[in-house]
C-alpha cells in the first residue's frame, strides 16, 4: 500500500473537517497551505487493510480543490470551485456550480498542491528515480506547464508576478546513454537534450552508491550472512554501468501568460545515477 492509502486509512468520520496537514500526505512548504481540508466518506475500497474512497476538498483563498478518490493509483477526477471572499463551498460528490473539471483523464496523478493562483498535480508513479509534475491554469482549466523532478525533492520557489509563473526546482532527466561507459560520447547528447551546461557529475561515483544502497537495503530485509548477500547483489548489478545515465540538476522555469516556458539550470553541481 502506498502512503496516501496508509494515511487516509487514518479518518475514521463520514465527513471529517481537519487542520491542514492533519491526515494528508506532507506538503511541499513551497505550496500555499490549505485553510482547511474536508473528507466525506463514499465507501469501502478493496484494499487489505481497509481504506475507503472519498471526496477529498482543500480550501484556499478564491478556490476549493476537489479530488474524487477511489484509492487506486492516482485520482479518479480533480476539479476546482472559486471561493470568493471567506466562501467554503460544500464537500460532495455532486458537482457544484461554478466546478470545472482538470482533463486528467490521460494521467494517473495527484494533487499536488496551489500556488501562484496554479495547481499543481503530480505522477502517481515515479520512474528511474524521478516523477512528473504538471501545472494548470484554473483561469482556463488548461495546462500550462509539465517537467519531471527529483523524487522527494521539494520546489525551491513557486511566484507568480504578473501573470508568469516562476518555479524553483531539481530538474531530473533519463539520458539517451550511459555517461559511465560512454562518457565522451554520451555527455554531449544529455547536455543537448537537457540544456545543463555545468561540469558532467561523478557518474562513475554516483552509480556505485546507488548500487551499493540498493545492495544493503536488498540484504538488510533478506537477512542472514550480509557480506556473502552484499557481494551477490553487487555482482548481479555489474551491468549497470551500461544503463542509461539519469542527471538531476536546479533550474528555474519561468511560464508567460501565453504558456511559452524557458527552462534554465542555475549552475549549482549535478547529480547522476543509474536509471531502473
Amino acid at each position: 500500500m502506498n502512503l496516501r492509502l496508509a494515511l487516509l486509512a487514518a479518518v475514521a468520520a463520514s465527513v471529517v473537517a481537519l487542520p491542514a496537514g492533519a491526515v494528508d500526505l506532507p506538503t511541499d512548504p513551497a505550496f500555499d497551505k490549505p485553510a482547511e481540508v474536508r473528507h466525506v466518506r463514499l465507501g469501502p475500497a478493496q484494499t487489505k487493510p481497509v481504506t475507503y474512497k472519498e471526496i477529498r476538498c482543500s480550501y484556499f483563498a478564491g478556490i476549493m480543490i476537489k479530488e474524487w478518490d477511489e484509492q487506486e493509483i492516482g485520482d479518479k477526477e480533480i476539479s476546482y470551485v472559486p471561493a470568493p471572499g471567506s466562501a467554503k463551498p460544500p464537500c460532495q460528490k455532486a458537482s457544484l456550480p461554478g466546478e470545472r473539471k482538470l482533463p486528467v483523464s490521460d494521467l494517473t496523478v495527484y494533487f499536488l498542491g496551489y500556488a501562484g493562483d496554479a495547481i499543481f498535480l503530480g505522477d502517481a508513479d515515479g520512474a528511474n528515480g524521478t516523477i512528473g509534475f504538471f501545472v494548470f491554469d484554473p483561469k482556463s482549466g488548461k495546462q500550462r506547464f509539465t517537467d519531471t523532478t527529483k523524487l522527494d525533492s521539494k520546489f525551491a520557489s513557486i511566484a507568480n508576478d504578473s501573470g508568469t509563473l516562476k518555479l524553483g526546482y531539481v530538474r531530473a532527466l533519463t539520458g539517451p546513454c550511459s555517461v559511465v561507459t560512454d562518457g565522451a560520447d554520451c555527455w554531449p547528447k544529455f547536455v543537448q537534450q537537457s540544456g545543463y551546461t555545468g561540469a558532467a557529475p561523478d557518474c562513475v561515483a554516483g552509480y556505485k552508491q546507488a548500487a551499493e544502497s540498493f545492495a544493503a537495503d536488498v540484504c538488510k530485509a533478506q537477512g542472514g550472512d550480509q557480506n556473502k548477500c552484499l557481494a551477490d547483489q553487487l555482482a548481479r548489478r555489474a551491468d549497470w554501468d551500461k544503463t542509461p545515465s539519469v542527471v538531476a540538476f536546479d533550474v528555474t522555469a519561468s511560464i508567460s501568460p501565453d504558456n511559452t516556458a524557458a527552462v534554465t539550470p542555475t549552475g549549482g553541481p549535478a547529480q547522476c545515477w543509474p536509471s531502473d
